[in-house]
């Protein structure tokens, strides 16, 4: 494969070396910690976006998004919230998608957050929303069209950076950036059907779009 073409397989590989850097570090993060290097890495190096489609600390109406992506308009924000002490899923889980009623119950922190991630996708009209706290993801349809309020759907549930890599196709279709212009992650939580992979995959290292 030509050096100047990347892949999802290009990506894969990152997020291996994100795993092996953070095993040893589990102890040290931070909140600064938690965002600028974990949450950037993986959507930067892992996950196809480049820092030229995010905007930080976007306002609207008095209220502040943690990642506004785009690709070229809205679709996608995304709230990074201290690890720990805001909120914590248990590792281990082996259910990607869950409900987010029996989640928002079951983890108050992680309710608040996923309430204020949902309202920010209502308020600026963006489809897509997740709530990360740097080793842990959950993502979900935040505008939807069908009548159901978006926390009283479903959500794609990763509980640990490993776990991440374990099941990396579901990880790249749900929030990355070819899957979130194809609205996968929408086709997947409302049940519509799709071709396995997008057909697109770009990696932020070399900046340039390959096919798979």
């Amino acid at each position: 494969m030509d050096s100047l073409v990347v892949s999802y397989d290009t990506c894969r590989g990152e997020l291996e070396q994100l795993v092996d850097w953070y095993r040893p570090r589990v102890e040290e993060r931070n909140e600064a910690d938690t965002r600028f290097q974990l949450v950037d890495r993986l959507f930067f190096d892992c996950l196809g976006w480049d820092k030229e489609d995010v905007k930080l600390e976007e306002s609207y109406n008095r209220e502040y998004t943690d990642y506004a992506f785009s690709a070229p308009r809205r679709l996608f924000i995304v709230e990074a919230k201290k690890e720990g002490d805001y909120f914590e899923l248990p590792a281990g889980g082996t259910r990607i998608e869950q409900s987010l009623i029996s989640l928002s119950k079951r983890y108050p922190n992680l309710k608040e957050a996923l309430e204020q991630a949902a309202g920010y996708c209502q308020t600026r009209g963006v489809p897509f929303g997740a709530v990360t706290n740097g080793h842990q993801l959950v993502a979900f349809v935040g505008t939807r069209s069908d009548g159901l309020p978006p926390l009283d759907g479903r959500a794609l549930v990763f509980s640990s950076l490993q776990f991440m890599l374990d099941n990396f196709l579901e990880l790249w279709q749900a929030v990355s950036k070819p899957g979130i212009e194809d609205k996968r992650l929408q086709h997947r939580l409302l049940g519509e059907g799709l071709p396995e992979l997008p057909p697109r995959a770009i990696c932020k290292k070399a900046g340039l779009y390959g096919i798979l």
